[in-house]
């Protein structure tokens, strides 16, 4: 499945939760893999759980 995170495709499994999205996305990006103080929000705006569930070509920003 295809997910945005800060507007760049990175592919997870189906089923994935915010939390897989977000560590494919540091992993692609080659940052530091630490997932404490990171804030998620949705392209609406609203701050998202790491716990949540993402369906395909769901848009999130993580703020770095």
């Amino acid at each position: 499945m295809k997910v945005f995170v800060n507007d760049i495709e990175v592919k997870t499994y189906y089923g994935a939760k915010v939390k897989s999205a977000v560590m494919a996305f540091l992993r692609n990006q080659q940052l530091p893999i630490n997932l404490e103080g990171l804030e998620v929000r949705d392209q609406w705006n609203n701050v998202i759980d790491m716990n949540g569930s993402i369906r395909s070509n769901s848009k999130i920003y993580v703020k770095l």
